[in-house]
């Protein structure tokens, strides 16, 4: 199998945690006191929470996005949860600074790719996977090598799921990690 299709079968063995449905309405910034890129302005999120416990769930894990062409599009990992990188940011108004009711759906890495997208074909849809470590061992010994050679570090879970993030962002292709910029071949080549 071709890198894309192993990264596939592992997509499709995560927990969807949130759909993103659509993009629009007045943007937000983040309430930040530095005003950088990664704080906006940006587009609101419409989107579903697939499944909360998933979300919030406080342990190592690798997260896949992927659009509604099933292409993963970014693929990226936390030591405590992806709720700590998909997260529910306190907003403001981009032009007036008023503090904003909801909170807004975010993730600075992201976030501008999304929006692009969206732009480009407004009725895209994203949808954001989780694995734990504890999860995702099983998953790389029934895919078997060169994945299975990740076992090393199966009582790591930390390490294992950070090993699967090199894995593919080494692997990049225009099917696979299309969003990422660290640790690609890309990237290291300059």
């Amino acid at each position: 199998m071709q890198p894309y299709q192993l990264a596939q079968e592992i997509y499709d063995s995560a927990t969807p945690i949130l759909r993103i449905v659509s993009l629009g309405g007045k943007k937000w910034r983040r309430n930040d006191k530095e005003q950088r890129a990664r704080t906006g302005p940006w587009l609101s999120a419409n989107y579903e929470v697939l499944d909360r416990n998933a979300w919030e769930a406080r342990h190592a894990c690798i997260y896949f996005v992927a659009g509604d062409d099933n292409i993963i599009r970014y693929t990226g990992v936390s030591r405590n949860g992806v709720k700590h990188r998909w997260r529910e940011a306190t907003a403001i108004d981009a032009e007036t600074g008023i503090k904003r009711m909801r909170k807004e759906l975010h993730h600075s890495q992201c976030w501008q790719h999304i929006e692009r997208e969206y732009k480009n074909r407004p009725n895209s849809t994203f949808e954001v996977r989780t694995m734990s470590g504890f999860q995702l061992a099983p998953v790389l010994k029934r895919l078997g090598p060169p994945l299975s050679g990740l076992l090393v570090l199966e009582n790591d879970h930390e390490g294992l799921v950070s090993a699967l993030e090199r894995w593919l962002c080494n692997n990049q292709s225009s099917r696979l990690v299309t969003w990422n910029i660290a640790m690609t071949r890309s990237q290291n080549a300059v």
